[in-house]
């Protein structure tokens, strides 16, 4: 019961905390504000969390947690080419939906210094190349790992055509991917969200696959999305 309760009281304040972040930036953000938003005294607050720092952190673990876990079951479900076209659904919505997910990407852009550049995990792929921006810092660098890996997925399944190897294609999908962030992140309704995104992957896709094959993706969203 008491482990519980701790750790509901941690998720309200990592939750207040993204709110605070969004809307304010990582130094506008005041840890007294942000424990009377989670609706805890500071002490509570410093019981789960040393440093602003450490709070920031957290926001930022919660919204690489959730991308991965959304981005594993898109690529379970599809081909991995596939599984980044709705990955790219996945991210607007959240912009639009989760203070975690917007919030990470403002302290991402922020970048207060306590953030690295990403590192590799696990085995590197025999067809591997130098990453495109290897030295992007943050969540961005996280979203763009993901988009990276399941472009890589979608080359080794033999989904892209023989001439988009290099960073040539790697440059261009990260690009447009993490620019996905800077375009929705102010808000924009659902509708027009799934009808920029579709037009982006109606134009990248013929320079990524083979001719004839665009048409056996789905460019648009799989089911209805949240306003």
């Amino acid at each position: 019961m008491v482990q519980e309760r701790s750790e509901r009281t941690r998720g309200r304040l990592v939750e207040a905390g993204a709110v605070l972040f969004d809307r304010r930036g990582y130094a506008g953000a005041t840890l007294g504000e942000i424990a009377a938003a989670a609706g805890v005294t500071k002490g509570a607050l410093y019981f789960h969390f040393a440093s602003k720092e450490e709070l920031a952190r957290a926001v930022s673990g919660q919204a690489e947690r959730s991308l991965r876990s959304a981005c594993a079951e898109l690529r379970a479900a599809s081909s991995p080419l596939q599984g980044l076209i709705d990955a790219g659904y996945w991210l607007v919505d959240a912009l639009g939906a989760d203070p975690v997910i917007r919030a990470a990407f403002r302290l991402g852009r922020e970048d207060a210094g306590w953030q690295t550049a990403p590192t590799t995990a696990g085995p590197t792929p025999a067809d591997s190349r130098q990453p495109a921006f290897a030295d992007i810092r943050g969540f961005h660098s996280v979203w763009a790992g993901v988009v990276r890996d399941l472009l890589a997925g979608a080359r080794r399944a033999g989904e892209l055509r023989d001439r988009s190897g290099g960073l040539g294609p790697e440059t261009l999908v990260v690009t447009a991917a993490c620019g996905l962030e800077v375009v929705f992140a102010d808000g924009c309704p659902a509708e027009e969200r799934a009808r920029r995104v579709g037009a982006l992957w109606d134009w990248l896709l013929p320079c990524l696959v083979r001719p004839g094959t665009a048409g056996g993706y789905r460019t648009r969203p799989s089911v209805p999305r949240p306003a």
